[in-house]
């Protein structure tokens, strides 16, 4: 498995796909919008500080109910904070990973360091220990309303939620949920405003001129992952799949730039969020500060929060 990945990385590349010269500088020039002044974008370094820093927390609250816990291992943050919330490629992005679907498809989960001894435990005290992380069927529970959007039940006895509250402060569930919400609503009507849809067409046209006959900006991922589940474990098949998907995303990001895209991204992005009422946008604030906090109390444990 672990070749297989490297294969979809690197020796993808080797096969016909490379990063163009000056793509770097080209790169820097390239707008990168993100909702909300980029509230919810991380960078992969404070991924992995609150990561340890909850997990700790998770840790320090299962002892104190009699339950042993290991944190679970960091993710990829650096994949997740060079990921574009309106599908936006660099050149240089496109030639190195693709999409992602590939090396995604063939990444291994992290080991949960805790599931050899939850398995080990008899139903009656592994259903104790699951209650204790994620709370009980009949724990307390808070319903949070999200403003044009589902009710999110969050169970507050949990050892998940104690931690939160201990990093971020008691009123992050609410803030947090309600400004994903708002965040989810600015991409959606970023996307459906006339200046990206325009600039939607352009792009279709390049990618037609490119030989790919594609009419959205969805369509090459809707392909890919119909290949990728065609593919099954086929090394071979992965590797083509893989391929195809470099190629793909290098002409996409050509074209995104062709068609102007993240400009026109941003410009219809400031124009959505200029339009919010300022009660939604208040909370944004709100959300930055109990972020920042957050931060500084990961940070400030150093190598305490990884162990």
């Amino acid at each position: 498995m672990r070749g297989l990945l490297w294969l979809s990385a690197a020796a993808l590349l080797v096969a016909g796909c490379s990063t163009s010269p000056g793509d770097g500088a080209a790169a820097g020039k390239q707008p990168d919008p993100r909702p909300l002044g980029g509230a919810l974008h991380y960078t992969a370094a404070e991924s992995a500080a609150l990561h340890r820093a909850e997990e700790q927390e998770v840790r320090t609250c299962m002892a104190s109910r009699g339950f042993d816990y290991d944190a679970t291992p960091v993710g990829d943050g650096r994949r997740r904070a060079t990921e574009n919330p309106y599908g936006l490629l660099t050149r240089s992005r496109a030639a190195q990973d693709g999409y992602g679907l590939t090396v995604e498809r063939l990444r291994k989960p992290p080991a949960d360091p805790n599931a050899r001894r939850v398995s080990a435990l008899a139903e009656r005290d592994r259903r104790a220990w699951e209650g204790a992380l994620k709370g009980a069927a009949d724990g307390p529970r808070e319903e949070i309303e999200l403003p044009d959007g589902p009710t999110v039940s969050v169970a507050t006895g949990s050892c998940v939620s104690v931690a939160r509250r201990a990093l971020y402060g008691a009123s992050w569930d609410r803030i947090h949920y309600s400004v994903q919400s708002l965040r989810n609503s600015v991409v959606t009507d970023t996307l459906d405003h006339s200046l990206v849809r325009s600039a939607e067409r352009k792009w279709a046209a390049c990618m037609r001129d490119g030989g790919f006959p594609y009419a959205h900006r969805e369509d090459p991922l809707k392909t890919l992952r119909k290949r990728l589940d065609a593919a099954g474990a086929d090394r071979e098949a992965l590797r083509a799949t893989g391929r195809e998907e470099l190629r793909t995303a290098e002409q996409d990001a050509v074209c995104q730039v062709e068609a102007g895209l993240a400009e026109h991204v941003a410009r219809a992005q400031e124009k959505v969020e200029k339009a919010l009422p300022s009660a939604r946008t208040a909370l944004v604030e709100d959300f930055l500060a109990l972020r920042g906090t957050a931060l500084k109390r990961a940070e400030a444990r150093g190598p305490a929060a990884r162990q």
